[in-house]
């Protein structure tokens, strides 16, 4: 009698919170829906799919309040109804009673930990997948409405004046690449074919270029058919919620494994590089020795005193602690720099001779496809079987790669070398590292240190939510016998404030440890304070209710 008592409850509780889960999965599911149908402007079509994509997220914080909910419904009718009183007249325990309760209680909570540890990651890297199957369209649909992508590929802004979906065709394109906000290239384009078929298709795109032009700090060039390749967005992927349980561990043991960290990593690289070019410049000129450069086709003899790195005419304070990646050369004290031009050809013309009054390298382009750029002013210069020397204002002399061991010290670099363990002129081997690269090592042991507490916080609040089910389902069942309510809307009331409270603490402990400057145990404990408070007054709700 009593094994089919249980039954009977236990049934009437799946059955109540079966339509409790799914109503309000569907009213939560829709508001998850809207940044990807808003900001990537996804085909209406697959609208389903971003439904049960999505279902696993609204789930979890579903699952407690339906279960709630459907505790409070079912115990409270069998109050009303007296067939609690009737049960207990037989001889049946309302501990017994409750044994249905805490079943079920057991089973959601343990459905709401397999959604956030393994359901969520796992759906989460089949959602991108789909913004990635629909690329093409969202690309070419952003670009009809509003002639551009917006910020949709991070700090790259496309611009095009018309788009032909049909032949994957961008006309009359502008690409810009921002830095801090700021244009650090820009590359113009007649036309643009746009790839998505290539090796790498999942991860990137290609646009292949024709008739374009760059223009970057020092120069305009003409690079005529050219491809560029484009990251495809991401809406989820570098975001601590949606992370497996294993990729977690990994990324505590190095944080270089998780994206925003490894851009910076990779932001300190290229100011590295920079400096260390400029260090060992400075080191051999002034030594005394010639600086002697690769420069396409052609070696490049320098004489110079020296090379600081710094803005020609710009030296105030605030300019010096900001990026720069330009370093002035210093010319000798008898005179003004030399300069020798060699071409390695055969046969050989005569080198150029130049004499300046003034001389800076400028770095620009990526780690592994850096250019200094050497720019000199108020010069002149002939070939050496010449004897009439030629006047310039300002001439971009020679572009020219750095020494290859600089790059290859600057990409060895890892979160491992940068984490404080060691100081940045050990880390970086420069003997004055410039304000803006402390800063960049700043930000990043900043970065870092709120990787780890949101790992920390974030395994909390998973587990959080799983014990949350049980404490609510058993305190939605004595609630439920309390107030002897079979009505929905009585049931809701009673239980949307125990509901509340538990979700409250939890979102607000986070954001508390994630404020907090004094470390995250003051969040955790707040994170956690909901649940004790709803498990005390399970506490005194059954004593009350066993004492009767």
């Amino acid at each position: 009698m009593v094994f089919t008592l249980h039954r009977y409850v236990l049934r009437d509780l799946l059955r109540h919170f079966t339509v409790a889960t799914v109503v309000l999965s569907v009213v939560l599911g829709l508001g998850v829906m809207l940044r990807p149908l808003r900001d990537f402007s996804m085909d209406p079509v697959k609208v389903p799919m971003l439904i049960v994509y999505t279902l696993p997220i609204t789930l979890t914080m579903v699952l407690p309040v339906a279960a709630l909910l459907a505790a409070t419904l079912v115990y409270g009718r069998l109050a009303a109804d007296n067939e609690i009183n009737a049960c207990r007249a037989s001889g049946i325990s309302l501990g017994s009673l409750v044994y249905p309760a805490a079943a079920f209680a057991l089973l959601v909570g343990m459905a709401t930990l397999l959604l956030a540890f393994h359901a969520i990651p796992s759906v989460t890297g089949r959602f991108e997948k789909l913004i990635r199957t629909d690329a093409q369209a969202i690309i070419f649909r952003n670009i009809e409405r509003n002639g551009n992508l917006g910020g949709l590929f991070g700090d790259l802004r496309v611009h095009a004046d018309r788009a032909d979906a049909a032949a994957r065709r961008l006309d009359g394109v502008a690409l810009l690449w921002l830095h801090r906000g700021q244009v650090e290239w820009a590359v113009t384009a007649e036309r643009v074919l746009v790839d998505f078929e290539g090796a790498a298709a999942e991860n990137q795109i290609l646009l292949h270029l024709t008739n374009a032009h760059r223009v970057d700090e020092t120069q305009s060039l003409s690079l005529g058919a050219q491809t560029l390749a484009i990251p495809l967005p991401s809406l989820w992927r570098d975001r601590v919620k949606f992370k497996k349980l294993g990729e977690l561990k990994a990324i505590q043991r190095n944080p270089g494994l998780f994206g925003p960290v490894a851009q910076q990593v990779e932001e300190i690289r290229r100011q590295v590089l920079v400096e260390r070019f400029f260090q060992w410049c400075d080191q051999r000129l002034a030594g005394g020795e010639e600086l002697v450069l690769p420069s396409g086709s052609a070696v490049l003899r320098l004489k110079a005193r020296g090379c600081q790195m710094q803005v020609p005419g710009r030296q105030d304070a605030q300019v010096r602690a900001e990026r720069n990646r330009t370093g002035r050369l210093l010319p000798p004290e008898a005179g003004p720099l030399e300069l020798e031009l060699r071409s390695t050809g055969s046969p050989a013309p005569s080198p150029r001779l130049y004499r300046a009054e003034e001389g800076y390298f400028t770095v620009v382009g990526q780690t592994e496809r850096t250019t200094a750029v050497l720019t000199l002013e108020n010069l002149r210069w002939r070939y050496a079987d010449e004897t009439a020397d030629h006047g310039l204002l300002r001439s971009d002399v020679a572009r020219v790669p750095p020494p290859t061991p600089l790059v290859e010290q600057a990409q060895a670099l890892a979160w491992n070398d940068l984490d404080g363990t060691a100081s940045l002129e050990q880390a970086t081997g420069l003997a004055h590292p410039s304000p803006y690269l402390r800063r960049l090592g700043e930000n990043l042991l900043a970065e870092g240190q709120e990787l780890a507490t949101g790992i920390v916080l974030e395994l909390h609040a998973r587990l959080a939510f799983g014990v949350s089910c049980v404490v609510l389902v058993l305190l939605g069942a004595a609630l439920g016998i309390v107030c002897r309510s079979s009505h929905l809307l009585a049931a809701f009331g009673v239980s949307f404030i125990p509901a509340a409270l538990c979700l409250i603490s939890i979102f607000t402990g986070k954001h508390i440890a994630e404020q907090s400057r004094a470390g995250v145990l003051g969040g955790i404990v707040f994170l956690w304070a909901g649940i004790a408070l709803l498990a005390a007054a399970n506490a005194a709700v059954y004593r009350r209710l066993l004492r009767q």
